[in-house]
């Protein structure tokens, strides 16, 4: 599968969301996001990784951010900061998806949408949210049971050194491998 298409949303200058990045993880989760899978990206941002999930071809794809419930700005953003704004650009540049209800945006915490979800109801999830380690145990805890039995949950920015910023994520899922 190979992509053809220009993103509708574009962050060049935001590290982590550009296109090469977006191209590389869309890459590997061609081999798990199957065509008319139920599935949610959790930990949407801008917006600059939906379309490449969309080009997967899901059923269903849950685009799930607090935006503004968290803050009215990301303080670590590059360019416009304004949740608001990303949100209203997801919106716009989605709509077609959106009326067609191929795409649901959930302005939800991570763990209110997982807690909504049925039981293995998900054949997917994909996390991306605040990377730490408390908040990606709590996530990955109430995910394991939304997944269907041969789904999968999937995230980003998996780091071993133990001073990398993003080393919370490493450390809950080594955590939750050695309790199995």
């Amino acid at each position: 599968m190979d992509l053809y298409f220009e993103p509708r949303i574009v962050t060049l200058n935001q590290p982590g969301s550009d296109p090469e990045r977006c191209i590389k993880r869309f890459y590997v989760l061609k081999d798990y996001v199957k065509e008319g899978s139920i599935g949610a990206e959790i930990g949407v941002f801008k917006g600059s990784f939906l379309d490449y999930m969309l080009a997967l071809k899901p059923g269903k794809l849950y685009a799930v951010d607090p935006w503004y419930r968290l803050h009215p700005d990301w303080f670590w953003a590059v360019d416009d900061k304004s949740t608001v704004t990303a949100l209203i650009r997801i919106l716009q540049a989605f709509r077609p998806e959106i009326e067609s209800r191929k795409l649901e945006v959930c302005v939800e915490f991570a763990t209110e949408f997982l807690d909504r979800q049925s039981d293995f109801s998900l054949d997917w999830i994909y996390i991306d949210t605040s990377h730490t380690y408390k908040q990606t145990m709590a996530e990955v805890l109430v995910a394991r049971n939304k997944v269907k039995r041969d789904g999968f949950i999937m995230g980003d920015d998996y780091y071993e050194d133990e001073t990398h910023v993003h080393h919370g994520v490493c450390k809950a899922l080594r955590e939750l491998e050695a309790d199995k």
